[in-house]
């Protein structure tokens, strides 16, 4: 879904891991490229910019682009896009991947530190598996039905035209080069279509990607295919070619939230394009999606856009209205103020939203009032998975402690409601901030955080002392980050 002028493909961030599993390395040093390292972190991170149909280059970790000249030497030095930086990605029956250089005609292969683009075959050191970078919670489009994947009846079906709710968000997760399909409910996704158990993952819910240009095919044990079958849209193998039926788009999943305002009431547009508060059931019309008008400023005082399951944006105009194509306009563009789990929202003029009685929107308050407080519930994220700067949030061992520089993730359950969450491990134990200020999942009882969202997809993660949790290189993860948004408290979700 293109949203705002921006297209909401994923960028493509990933490490390649050849015949040894090693993983292809960007150094420092000389900008030398290694096939050394032994896990998915920082020096091991590739971006993907596509340069001609088929033609791409790859940046390190440093900005610079893997280059491969005419004699075969290799390194990441490239400081811009010429022959040398550009490749063709070779996709193989098993999944994994040639890389060629598209001027000289010559493969990168070798293991080690004996890295060279010089090589004229195929063969097992030139061959890559992609383990993909990006966060793993996202949204699923079918190229063929331009329709999204959703849990529906313990089954993953493509027939949202829009990817709204909590039912709609998928965690891809990667395991030993392939990947597995994981529900909102949990459960993961077999080649017959039906969910299992986790404790019952195994071959029938693994799948080889298969890239096509920036799409991608999933690929069961049997050699078949992913799709959408019939008017049910379930999603199940069934072909052993791949067409547009097969392929797939993966799209940032934008938090989905719903607003209680202070007569208690869901603001809504069941009415219509009016934008009130007023409605004391919860439907698809209670739901909006937050979309960051500016995707780079994350520390500052981001400005949002909502987006209504009619298709359409807010926008201030006397009073709030549903009906904008787009939020290009300024007066599409909202500020929030949190404050624990309540917001206010502040228009383009300068002023509050209030509410009336009658439960009409209007940017008309000059400070903030009892009426310009909303009860603010994320809903989109039944299941988390935190990323900070210096890898993912997990659990260190039987020792409950959360640390927060590992390359894989663990899981965490979104509980709660009215603006207070509460996150609890596999384990069934609750986040806990301990005596030295470390958290761990060795909580018995439930404690109240709250989030603040930032763009871009990331958010701060208030404690229960009421500081900001912090991230630290050694893998600290503390409630001690105080209250200024900074580098060390941005976690995306």
């Amino acid at each position: 879904m293109a949203s705002g002028g921006f297209n909401d493909t994923l960028k493509w961030t990933f490490g390649l891991i050849n015949s040894a599993n090693k993983y292809l390395t960007a150094e420092a040093f000389q900008s030398k490229v290694t096939c050394n390292g032994n896990t998915l972190k920082k020096k091991q991170i590739w971006t993907l910019e596509r340069v001609g149909e088929k033609e791409v280059a790859l940046k390190s970790h440093l900005g610079k682009y893997l280059t491969a000249d005419r004699d075969g030497k290799l390194d990441a030095s490239g400081e811009e896009i010429g022959d040398d930086q550009k490749f063709e990605f070779l996709t193989q029956d098993d999944g994994k991947i040639a890389i060629r250089n598209v001027k000289h005609n010559r493969y990168i292969g070798g293991t080690g530190d004996h890295l060279t683009g010089y090589d004229s075959e195929i063969g097992p050191t030139n061959l890559f598996t992609i383990h993909l970078a990006m966060h793993p919670q996202i949204n699923l489009r079918s190229v063929n039905r331009r329709t999204y994947c959703h849990l529906d009846e313990n089954e993953i079906r493509c027939n949202e035209e829009i990817p709204w709710g909590f039912d709609a968000m998928i965690v891809l997760e990667f395991h030993g080069g392939k990947y597995a399909i994981r529900a909102a409910n949990q459960q993961y996704l077999s080649r017959t279509g039906v969910l299992v158990d986790p404790s019952k993952l195994g071959d029938d819910c693994l799948y080889v990607l298969v890239f096509r240009d920036a799409q991608v095919a999933f690929r069961d044990c049997r050699g078949k295919y992913l799709t959408a079958v019939g008017a049910s849209a379930t999603v199940q193998s069934r072909k052993d070619t791949i067409s547009k039926d097969e392929l797939f788009v993966l799209e940032d999943s934008h938090p989905q939230v719903r607003l209680i305002a202070s007569n208690g009431k869901y603001v809504s547009i069941r009415d219509g394009v009016e934008v009130r508060a007023n409605q004391g059931a919860f439907t698809d019309c209670e739901l909006f999606q937050m979309e960051a008008v500016d995707r780079t400023d994350r520390t500052g005082q981001v400005k949002w856009a909502f987006h209504s399951k009619n298709k359409k944006y807010w926008h201030s105009a006397g009073t709030v209205v549903s009906d904008q194509e787009d939020f290009s306009r300024p007066a599409s563009h909202f500020e929030i103020e949190w404050m624990g789990p309540m917001i206010a929202l502040k228009a383009n003029n300068g002023k509050y939203i209030t509410v009336k009685p009658n439960g009409q929107m209007a940017a008309n308050s000059a400070e903030i009032t009892d009426q310009c407080k909303f009860v603010f519930e994320f809903l989109n994220r039944p299941i988390l998975v935190v990323r900070g700067a210096f890898g993912f949030v997990g659990v260190k061992g039987a020792s409950g402690v959360l640390e927060c520089n590992r390359s894989n993730y663990d899981l965490f359950i979104v509980e709660g409601s009215a603006g207070s969450y509460q996150l609890r491990g596999v384990n069934g134990k609750y986040w806990k901030v301990e005596s030295d200020g470390s958290l761990s999942v060795n909580g018995d009882k439930p404690v109240d955080y709250f989030l603040e969202l930032r763009a871009h997809t990331h958010m701060c993660i208030i404690a229960p002392n009421g500081q900001y949790i912090k991230g630290q290189q050694s893998g600290g993860f503390t409630a001690d980050g105080g209250t200024t948004v900074s580098s060390s408290t941005l976690w995306e979700y």
